[in-house]
């Protein structure tokens, strides 16, 4: 629904250069600007990051791998248009596929207590040129060119009904000392306009809260469950010395606003600067700053299953995912229910886990559970940051950065999933999946086409030959019954030789079908959580014939079956087999590149429930094809 191209094909796009209408420029390198003095502002929100007095301490944490190059332009500069400093970004993609970029433009320099405007520039056509700076939001309600600070932009693009969202903050003067009030904004003209801010103090603000925090960054439109179409955006505030985040909702397309889910803390834990996104299945997930977060403890989650109305949990600690103190940004990339074969959702924070740099993209394919280690933007200074997903398919990323202070500018940054890395690594040639997911089988090593029990099938050489199963939700086999199976013809070679593997190798949740010519076997094997069942046959049937192999999970036992016949079968453990995410399958070979298959395959299948002995003499005698509930089905022709 969201991606109108193929996201393999838009790599090229990169190099393009931005016309003389944006500001500068690509592949952006130390300028050797003089930095602006830090000023100490008087909250933690927008502090300096902290410099190293001679040396460059590499943070302790692995880091990740860096882009080679994407297209970067400078939006907004220290010191244009009159301003000190620019910070805060945010970025929204609209219905037509127009991006509106955000920031606060600070008049004087860098910290929060001055007076302070909200800046916009468009673009439509997916970031290669913007329009001018434009003012959004000035002044107080009765003077626009009065001092006063507006601050926290939150857009949310409404695809029902076209119109942009503009949640923000207020203060009547420039100290950080004082109630912050949110106010809301319209624009019915694709964000070209907006009209006349309106206070929402009476709705999701209350006089005992002291600083009050709209995002910063987009916030979103349900589009799954009984809410779909609200508006939900993140907000934090605090009030007798404890923090609390909290969610606002709106059921009328941003005409009025609601208090909805809030976790008002009683420890030390202050969850801020939230960013929103739907789960796959519904659900919102939040991520939070921690402000008073020590290093490792700086990111909090939380999960709303009822439209933002109320937390299923408390905001926890997300112990893999490292940042210093900063706000991030989360975004949606896939989801199953939306035709993907994989979720997978995007944050963005520096990853040095004490100074605000190395600027990275992370992943997690488990709805929010787990992170991987990411990929590089930049190398330099970076701060807060926000993601949208383009119109073409392509990524793009707003965010602070500078060679010297990451506030010297904001950044937007274009890439695609191809340069973030897919779970499956290189493409290329395949075999097709005719169960109808999609499923299709990389060939790796070049197996090649042979005689298969059914037609065609493919010969792996047991030196480099193997299929690798893609990535997809519909391949974890989970906690349930299963069935897997493929036609067999080998003898060359009596080294262990892996028919099926998938998950994990060790003590790791894993299954296995292998064949064991030196031990006169084929062995299957199941691991969850630390428990494993394995069961073999008694001969290796290894015998340059064709036979029928399936390894089948049924209530409890684990079995094996030989040309329509099971000939072995064991206690199985209870337990999913593929918690992690994502996970390698491969046919031919083990997890680690051992064990490779020397032979011939044909027919390979996997079924996420226990076929019944019908259905496998079926398919044993005559490759039966109206056996139900396939989701992978490789005829290897």
């Amino acid at each position: 629904m969201r991606r109108l191209l193929t996201l393999a094909l838009l790599s090229a796009t990169l190099t393009a250069t931005a016309t003389t209408q944006t500001a500068a420029t690509t592949q952006l390198t130390a300028t050797g600007q003089t930095a602006a003095t830090a000023q100490t502002a008087g909250t933690d929100r927008t502090a300096a990051t902290a410099r190293a007095a001679a040396t460059d301490r590499t943070a302790a944490t692995a880091q990740p791998a860096a882009i080679n190059a994407i297209t970067q332009t400078v939006l907004f500069d220290k010191g244009g248009a009159g301003y000190g400093c620019y910070r805060i970004p945010a970025i929204v993609r609209t219905n037509t596929g127009a991006l509106l970029a955000f920031a606060e433009a600070r008049r004087a320099w860098c910290g929060d207590s001055q007076e302070i405007d909200l800046v916009m520039r468009r673009s439509i056509d997916n970031g290669r040129t913007w329009s001018p700076q434009k003012i959004v939001l000035s002044g107080t309600d009765t003077n626009p060119n009065a001092v006063a600070t507006r601050g926290n932009p939150t857009p949310i693009a409404d695809l029902e009904t076209g119109r942009v969202v503009l949640l923000s903050t207020f203060d009547p003067g420039t100290t950080t000392d004082r109630p912050r009030t949110p106010y809301v904004q319209i624009s019915d003209d694709d964000g070209v306009t907006f009209k006349p801010a309106r206070s929402l103090a009476g709705e999701i603000d209350d006089p005992a809260w002291g600083w009050y925090a709209t995002g910063p960054g987009h916030g979103i439109q349900l589009t799954r469950g009984e809410h779909a179409g609200d508006l939900v955006a993140g907000t934090n505030y605090d009030t007798s010395g404890r923090g609390a985040g909290q969610l606002v909702y709106s059921s009328d397309h941003g005409d009025t606003w609601h208090k909805g889910a809030t976790d008002l803390r009683s420890d030390s834990a202050v969850p801020q600067e939230i960013s929103l996104v739907e789960k796959a299945g519904g659900g919102i997930y939040a991520a939070a700053r921690n402000n008073t977060g020590a290093p490792g403890a700086s990111r909090m989650g939380a999960v709303s299953n009822d439209g933002g109305r109320t937390f299923a949990a408390p905001f926890a600690t997300i112990p893999n995912l490292t940042t210093p103190v900063v706000q991030g940004a989360v975004q949606r990339l896939r989801a199953t229910d939306e035709g993907d074969r994989y979720n997978r959702i995007l944050f963005s924070a520096p990853a040095d886990p004490e100074r605000r740099r190395y600027m990275t993209i992370r992943s997690s394919y488990d709805e929010g559970k787990n992170w991987d280690t990411g990929t590089r933007i930049t190398s330099d200074w970076s701060g807060y940051s926000d993601l949208t997903e383009l119109a073409t398919g392509e990524l793009g990323l707003l965010y602070e950065a500078g060679a010297v202070d990451a506030r010297d500018q904001i950044r937007f940054a274009r890439f695609t999933e191809s340069d973030l890395g897919l779970p499956d690594g290189a493409t290329g040639p395949t075999t097709p999946d005719i169960s109808g997911l999609g499923n299709h089988a990389y060939l790796r090593g070049g197996p090649a086409v042979a005689t298969g029990k059914f037609g065609q099938g493919r010969d792996l050489d047991g030196t480099d030959d193997h299929l690798q199963l893609p990535f997809a939700e519909s391949l974890a086999l989970g906690a349930g019954d299963f069935t897997t199976m493929t036609w067999i013809k080998y003898g060359a070679s009596t080294a262990n030789q892996a028919i099926f593997w998938g998950y994990g190798i060790d003590q790791f949740s894993q299954f296995w079908l292998r064949a064991e010519p030196g031990s006169s076997r084929i062995r299957g094997l199941i691991t969850s959580n630390g428990n494993t069942g394995s069961v073999a046959t008694t001969k290796a049937y290894n015998d340059n014939a064709w036979h029928h192999v399936a390894l089948q999970r049924k209530a409890g036992t684990l079995s094996i079956w030989v040309d329509g016949v099971q000939v072995a079968s064991a206690a199985a453990p209870a337990g999913s087999i593929s918690p992690a995410r994502p996970f390698r399958m491969y046919v031919g070979q083990r997890l680690d590149g051992l064990h490779r298959f020397d032979g011939t395959l044909d027919e390979v299948r996997i079924y996420r429930r226990a076929l019944t002995v019908d259905e496998l003499k079926r398919i044993y005698s005559s490759n039966s094809t109206d056996v139900p509930g396939a989701v992978l089905d490789l005829p290897l022709g």
